[in-house]
């Protein structure tokens, strides 16, 4: 099974917790983004691990696989994110510099 669009569903739920001012605290010395910037950044990387869930495994499997890849991709964030917030954000990007890679696989 192709792990990108849950890579990238990680990221797109990161970015979203981002955009609220709850979450913005435990990372102060990072610049961030706009809040705006984020939120709209959050539902393209959505839409996109939807995007290549489908191109992937055909219309049917792919959309299966993509809520059961965001089941997984959400609860491990908001684990990271109560214990880490900073190594959330960090394996967030780091996810997203992977999906190319595994692309390949």
């Amino acid at each position: 099974m192709p792990y990108e669009s849950g890579l990238i569903s990680f990221a797109a739920f990161a970015c979203l917790a981002l955009a609220m001012k709850k979450h913005r605290p435990g990372l102060e010395p990072l610049v961030l983004p706009p809040q705006r910037v984020l939120r709209v950044l959050g539902w393209a990387l959505l839409a996109l691990s939807a995007a290549v869930a489908v191109l992937r495994l055909g219309p049917a499997l792919g959309v299966t696989a993509w809520v059961g890849q965001m089941c997984v991709a959400a609860p491990l964030l908001v684990l990271l994110l109560s214990w880490r917030p900073k190594a959330a954000t960090a394996l967030a990007g780091a996810g997203l510099i992977c999906v190319p890679f595994l692309a390949f696989l």
